[in-house]
């Protein structure tokens, strides 16, 4: 592409050589124009004959992806948005850019609806400032039965009235809230989201397939963590898991960090949704780059060993399973930690979000077999484009915001640049 003819102003920069993921396809070698905060212009080929004296950054043999868009983290570097100051929420979104994430949407987990109001309130004030794009509500309108790492005290029935003061509390910042469309009243706050523009995701459920997909009709738009707080599909009841990836319409977050899916599963949900509504998301929590230890998620304890963090001793619901959930034929396999909504007393606790970082999470995916192109759009393009800013972000096009990532051919982070400043040192 020749870039608009006009003058060259003094933040105009010039990327060069590297191998280039654009919504059209890699350019090898490819470059990238910077004009100031945005993408002027993008090419392929050797660039000096048409934009001679512009600094530039040679990056041969390395790859230069869109920046990252968490669309579900809790936190991470030791802070949280679940608990704790502004300035601790800055911190852990602070992080997470350093790690890739350009663009990241901080989500809350069930607390009471006050404490709710109090966070969505302080952390629209981050949204103001640019700091986060967004607030995801996981909770409180959840199944205790698919409960998870959230905290079944405070999950409440569907509530237009309730979800009608978190929203005001965001100040036009809630992007996405997490419900279960079983329970009562989950249809009324389906509708009130969508009229709301925020986008309706399904999770912590147990819901049956029929149930979920007239949920989407309702207007339900996304799964939250696919596969992971949900009945497990079966053959003759495919779930909520089988019911949102056989709609076109419904894009699917997975939790790619080796904990969480099976590769195979992956590779599956990949297949399935395609580059268009797969979402990779780290689900992070504060625990993310530190070291083993005890950690908060909102009201609940953790402990984290060998980088995966579970409920610090959760026996799981009662009875054990949640009433219609059979179990993998045989009983549950030596290693699988139960489903989220935790196990009979003598499990782990259940998986309560991960330590991963975008960084990894896109390694993970790439050595579970998804393509680079693929990979790109997961944990770029389909979630700016679910969040609604698309237009803004998510793509390395003209006109876009310079937000991207350069790494290494292993796939290792080697530079993050948001908005046209590098923010890890220029590679």
């Amino acid at each position: 592409m020749v870039p608009e003819p006009g003058r060259t102003g003094p933040a105009d920069r010039l990327l060069t050589g590297g191998r280039i993921v654009t919504p059209g396809g890699m350019l090898s070698p490819g470059w990238i124009r910077l004009s100031g905060e945005l993408i002027g212009a993008v090419g392929a080929g050797d660039p000096r004959g048409q934009l001679a004296g512009l600094a530039a950054v040679d990056l041969r043999g390395q790859w230069v992806l869109p920046g990252f868009v968490d669309m579900h983290v809790h936190g991470g570097g030791g802070t949280s948005f679940t608990e704790g100051t502004a300035e601790q929420a800055r911190q852990a979104a602070e992080f997470h850019r350093r790690h890739g994430s350009t663009s990241l949407v901080a989500s809350l987990v069930t607390a009471p609806v006050a404490t709710l109001e109090a966070r969505a309130a302080m952390l629209a004030g981050l949204a103001d400032e640019g700091v986060i794009a967004g607030i995801h509500l996981e909770g409180p309108f959840l199944a205790p039965a698919r409960r998870g790492a959230q905290d079944a005290r405070h999950m409440l029935a569907p509530d237009v009235a309730v979800f009608e003061r978190l929203h005001a509390a965001a100040r036009g910042h809630l992007r996405v809230i997490t419900l279960a469309p079983e329970l009562p009243g989950a249809a009324a706050v389906i509708k009130a989201a969508a009229r709301s523009g925020v986008t309706a995701a399904i999770g912590h459920t147990d819901a049956t397939a029929d149930v979920t997909a007239a949920a989407i009709d309702a207007g339900a738009r996304h799964a939250t963590h696919l596969f992971n707080g949900m009945r497990p599909p079966h053959h003759r009841e495919p779930g909520a898991a089988g019911a949102l990836l056989d709609r076109d319409e419904v894009s699917c977050e997975v939790i790619a960090d080796g904990a969480h899916l099976h590769d195979i599963t992956i590779r599956l949900a990949a297949r399935a949704a395609g580059p268009g509504r797969l979402v990779l998301i780290t689900d992070a929590m504060a625990a993310a780059g530190m070291p083993d230890g005890s950690y908060r998620l909102g009201s609940m304890s953790v402990r984290v060993a060998g980088g995966v963090a579970r409920l610090a001793g959760d026996p799981g619901p009662p009875g054990g399973r949640p009433p219609g959930d059979p179990g993998p034929p045989g009983g549950r396999p030596p290693a699988d930690p139960g489903p989220p909504g935790g196990g009979p007393a003598d499990d782990p606790g259940a998986i309560a979000g991960s330590t991963a970082t975008m960084a990894s999470v896109v390694r993970h995916a790439l050595a579970a077999g998804l393509t680079v192109p693929e990979v790109a759009a997961a944990a770029s393009t389909t979630p700016a484009r679910v969040l609604g800013l698309g237009h803004r972000t998510g793509a390395l096009g003209p006109g876009l915001a310079a937000d991207l990532v350069v790494c290494d051919d292993e796939f290792g982070l080697r530079a993050v640049m948001r908005q046209g400043q590098w923010l890890t040192g220029a590679p």
